[in-house]
């Protein structure tokens, strides 16, 4: 039996290599293509007509970082070896164990299939952080090197995982020694202060100062503590729904870029701006493209409104570096790589370059603030933990005098 025929919209060029857009029915895609040959024309894009094909939008479930760095860069090396986009995909989507990875593949290869460019598929697929990919991929098509596009965007990628992982490395241990320490003050209140109140009590006399106020506050902390674990599990779970509603997004951003870290979140975000944005034009992008993708690519709401007038101000005819000056905060030394990448014309690699380096000098600034935190951490918490010890023995010496007496 027939295939019923179905309408196909297409892109075309005629023998005077006219562009020709319109439509035509057939009962698939190939069965399209070959028809527009016989009828002179050399086709450019077929997809299903609007309507014939119905997709959802953004149906695949999202990738993690890492995912999507792998899939970027397996596929790149698929493409380099000789296997086509579709079967690339097809390839990387039977072999994965995760799910999300297969859904993706099959989203990407129904999207490239039904006729979107290889870039226009993966905007659909990508988040608002990842729009850069789009612009790389399309970069890369442009320039007749798509495995190259492809890779570059997994390097982009690959670089946010490191410096992710370089920021949990450095914020660690100082976390780690605040929450030892303070368990450990608490042990001290809960466990070993109300076994020394009893004497306290059958010695008739006075509490000892410290030894006394230790005990009040190990009485309130162990009266009160359904209370206070109500109010802490209340608090972390209205913490964790206001975070999955995005509510804690704006405040929290806005107190990192504009309280007392906004120097070291600057250099971050505007680093790793510098970076997406200097990788596109590398790869061949339009400037006005690569500057909006690279904006629409920043986490952060506060640094995204500084950014969006450098779009408008280059649309307007202005240099880069010159519409960048105009930015509350961006990094000076960015703006002078970026003048010196326009006199030079390697503004994609200066652009890069001068991220990286911010980037990297931020990262070093958190290191050795975590190092110095560290052992200031130890030397105060442990200092705490000192004299709560040490009113103990206090205590228990002055009550042993007085027995004495």
């Amino acid at each position: 039996m027939a295939e019923p025929e179905r309408s196909f919209d297409y892109v075309g060029l005629d023998a005077s290599g006219r562009r020709v857009r319109a439509s035509i029915a057939a009962s698939t895609e190939a069965a399209a293509y070959e028809r527009l040959l016989r009828d002179g024309l050399t086709p450019m894009r077929i997809r299903p007509a609007a309507g014939a094909v119905r997709r959802k939008k953004g149906s695949a479930r999202a990738l993690n970082d890492r995912e999507t760095a792998e899939l970027l860069t397996t596929l790149a090396d698929l493409l380099a070896a000789g296997a086509d986009i579709r079967s690339a995909l097809g390839i990387l989507g039977a072999r994965s164990e995760r799910s999300a990875m297969r859904e993706i593949c099959r989203e990407l290869t129904v999207r490239i299939g039904g006729g979107d460019a290889v870039d226009q598929a993966f905007a659909a697929c990508m988040g608002q952080a990842n729009a850069f990919v789009a612009a790389l991929i399309a970069a890369g098509e442009a320039a007749g090197d798509l495995p190259g596009g492809l890779r570059r965007a997994g390097e982009l990628l690959e670089g946010r995982i490191k410096l992710r992982e370089q920021l949990v490395s450095a914020l660690s241990y100082p976390i780690f020694v605040l929450v030892s320490t303070i368990a450990a003050a608490l042990m001290i209140l809960l466990l070993v202060v109300p076994t020394l109140a009893p004497l306290v009590d059958d010695s008739g006399g006075e509490r000892p100062l410290i030894l006394g106020s230790l005990i009040t506050v190990s009485d309130i902390l162990r009266a009160e503590m359904p209370v206070l674990l109500g109010l802490i599990a209340v608090v972390v779970v209205g913490l964790i729904t206001a975070g999955r509603a995005g509510l804690l997004v704006g405040p929290v951003d806005r107190f990192l870029h504009n309280g007392p870290s906004r120097k070291l979140m600057s250099a971050l975000t505007f680093g790793g701006f510098a970076i997406a944005l200097g990788g596109m034009l590398a790869s061949g992008a339009p400037m006005t493209d690569a500057l909006r993708l690279a904006i629409r690519g920043v986490n952060s709401d506060v640094s995204r409104r500084k950014l969006e007038p450098v779009a408008t101000a280059v649309r307007q005819g202005h240099s880069l570096s010159v519409a960048l000056q105009g930015v509350a905060g961006f990094p000076g030394a960015i703006t002078r790589m970026a003048a010196v990448g326009e006199a030079t014309g390697a503004l994609g690699p200066m652009l890069a370059r001068s991220g990286r380096l911010e980037e990297e000098a931020a990262l070093k600034r958190i290191d050795a603030g975590a190092r110095l935190l560290g052992p200031v951490l130890i030397v105060i918490l442990g200092g705490l933990v000192g004299l709560l010890m040490a009113g103990l023995l206090s205590g228990v010496t002055e009550l042993g005098q007085a027995a004495l007496r």
